[in-house]
Parts: structure tokens; C-alpha cells; sequence
């Protein structure tokens, strides 16, 4: 990989290491850059972007995962899909929200401010596995009609469950809108996609944010049984995702010799983090399917170590729901180093 690629964020001038963020610090396919430069150079910006449904790239997707296009929308990154969805289902008919706790905490203030209410149900205490049982008892007493869930989760990094259980929970609350977010599956190597052929009650949620690297150029896609797509097609703004970033997303799908290199580079590097992570006594990283970790710390707290960090330019995922832990993404093999070598004085200087 080429450390060129990698361009930490900067804060009054001086560099800081983002491992809050949890995205693919090695960057995009160079075939996504030469994309981008031909078409700045030749593309003509007077006219609107690929039709009104971005028909080439649905029809890459398409393709690449053995569907029909009528199966794909694309948004402006896969957060958008959910607002859509939300904005559909929760808040035009009233509906109440099913989602596991912990959570992608924007999409469940997002929740909150559609929903009619949110009903949160804990992961399992010790592994954060779903326990899909509590989830059809609340689904059913609540009447919940949208179910949200991330594989990998966000922050935990595990994948919730297996496909028995997710067959499970998919049955047995038919009338619940499943919404899987696979922001993080590239490194996961297990999706959901193919299964909505199959099963009217699921929606799977896609990113060129992660693990393509393209985070900044916000694309992403929903992927649905033919109704729920169409349904949404109908209330998408036209022309709603910039040419150039379609541009970006077919050179990034087109080369997935690259997606590959660059998630065993990742999944090598997660894997020497989590080692060293669990080296510290005061730490339990606990195992993630995806580029970041979420970490318990005992003996010190997490003021003291948030400050220590941020001391030595390097920035966390903190929650206040959560205090006793902190998400970090793996990054590049020197940036992990350095992070173990901050916590270890952060650690000791107490």
C-alpha cells in the first residue's frame, strides 16, 4: 500500500491521527483517481449525472452481485438510504423502531426523530451477540414495523448473528421492515444481498465509504425486494447523486483485485492491534469483524485517558452511553504503534 494515500485530518495546523473514524486509511483504488481526473478533464458538467436513476452504476451493481437493477438505488452515501427509509416508513405512518443496544448512535437519533418511538433492546452481556428471541417479543409488543440492525455492528464490530438466526427473526416478525446496514461486510466477507430475492421484509444498506475508501465522496446504495425499491424511487429527488462520483463508484466496483488487497492489508492489520490492545492488562478489545474495536478500560478513566490521547494528537470514538469503553479503528501498521505506545504512558502516568 502507499502511505502517500493516507492524509490524517488536521486541527490549528498540526496532523492528528483519526482513529475515530473508521474508514480504510490506505484510500481508494489508483484506478478510482485516473476515473475521476479523465472525466474532470473531459466530462461535461453542463449536463445532469448519469440519467435520473444513476442507471449505468444500478446496472454495474446489478452484475457484480447477480441481481436485476430493479433490485438497487443509489444515494448519496447509505445514510441517505436510511433517512429515505425512515422518513418512509417512520415518520409519514408513525411507526415505532426496533433497534439493538448498543448502536450506531446517528442512526438512532435519526430513529428518534422519526419514529413515534424507539424500542431498544440490549445485545448479550458478554459477547454483544443479538438474541434474536428478544427481539420477536419486543417486535411483537411494540407492533414495531422497522427494525435496524449493522453487520458488523457499529460500535461493537461483531455480526450479531448467524444466518439461522436471522432467518429466524425475519419469520417470525413478517410485518417489521428489516434494515441491515453493511457499511463494514467488505471486511466481514458475509452479506445479506442475495437474500432479498427472498425475503420481502429485508433491505440491505451498501457503502463506497469504507472499505473502497471513497468516504468523502459520498455514494452509496440500498438493496431491496422490488416493491420497497420502487416505492423509493418514487420519492428520490432526480438526478440526486453528482456524475463525478458515479464516475468514482464504477472505477472502484470494476476493481476488486484492489478491494482485496486492501482488506487483507486491513484484516492484517486489525488483527496486530487486537493483539496489542489485549497485551495492555487495562484493556479487553473485544473480537470485530470489522477495521475497528470496541475496547473496555479498566483502571483508568476514560477523561484521563480521552485527554491523554487527545494530548498526543490522536482522536477516539467515545460515547456518553457508554463510558467505560472507546471504539478505535485500525490504521496503518505505524499509526498502531503509535497508539499503543500512547496508551501505555497514558496508563502508567497514573
Amino acid at each position: 500500500m502507499n502511505d502517500e494515500m493516507f492524509h490524517p485530518a488536521t486541527l490549528d495546523g498540526a496532523e492528528w491521527l483519526r482513529f475515530d473514524a473508521a474508514t480504510n486509511p490506505y484510500g481508494p483504488s489508483p484506478k478510482v483517481r485516473e476515473a475521476m481526473v479523465a472525466f474532470a478533464r473531459t466530462g461535461d458538467f453542463s449536463r445532469y449525472s448519469d440519467e435520473e436513476r444513476a442507471e449505468s452504476l444500478r446496472g454495474d451493481l446489478a452484475a457484480h452481485w447477480g441481481l436485476s437493477p430493479d433490485h438497487f438505488i443509489v444515494y448519496n452515501g447509505s445514510g441517505e438510504a436510511v433517512v429515505w427509509l425512515f422518513l418512509a416508513r417512520l415518520l409519514l405512518e408513525q411507526q415505532r423502531l426496533l433497534i439493538p443496544s448498543p448502536s450506531y448512535e446517528r442512526f438512532v437519533a435519526l430513529g428518534q426523530r422519526c419514529a413515534a418511538e424507539v424500542i431498544s433492546v440490549p445485545l448479550h452481556e458478554d459477547d454483544f451477540a443479538l438474541v434474536p428471541e428478544r427481539f420477536i417479543e419486543a417486535g411483537r409488543q411494540s407492533g414495531s414495523r422497522v427494525l435496524l440492525l449493522s453487520s458488523p455492528n457499529n460500535p461493537t464490530g461483531n455480526l450479531l448473528c448467524g444466518d439461522v438466526e436471522m432467518a429466524h427473526l425475519l419469520d417470525e416478525l413478517p410485518d417489521c421492515l428489516c434494515i441491515v446496514d453493511e457499511a463494514y461486510a467488505d471486511y466481514a466477507g458475509h452479506s445479506y444481498v442475495p437474500w432479498v430475492q427472498e425475503r420481502e421484509n429485508l433491505v440491505v444498506l451498501r457503502t463506497f465509504s469504507k472499505a473502497y475508501g471513497m468516504a468523502g465522496l459520498r455514494i452509496g446504495y440500498a438493496i431491496g425486494p422490488k416493491p420497497v425499491i420502487a416505492a423509493l424511487d418514487q420519492m428520490q429527488v432526480p438526478w440526486a447523486v453528482n456524475a463525478l462520483s458515479l464516475v468514482a463508484a464504477q472505477a472502484a466496483l470494476a476493481d476488486q483485485g484492489y478491494l482485496q488487497e486492501v482488506v487483507a492489508q486491513i484484516r492484517s492489520d486489525c488483527q496486530a492491534l487486537y493483539e496489542g490492545l489485549n497485551e495492555r492488562p487495562w484493556l479487553q478489545a473485544y473480537p470485530s469483524a470489522a477495521n475497528f474495536f470496541w475496547v473496555r478500560c479498566e483502571g483508568v478513566g476514560p477523561e484521563r485517558l480521552r485527554a491523554g490521547l487527545e494530548k498526543r494528537r490522536i482522536r477516539a470514538r467515545w460515547r456518553q452511553d457508554a463510558p467505560g469503553f472507546v471504539r478505535l479503528t485500525s490504521l496503518r501498521p505505524q499509526d498502531n504503534e503509535y497508539l499503543l505506545a500512547a496508551l501505555d504512558e497514558v496508563g502508567q502516568s497514573g
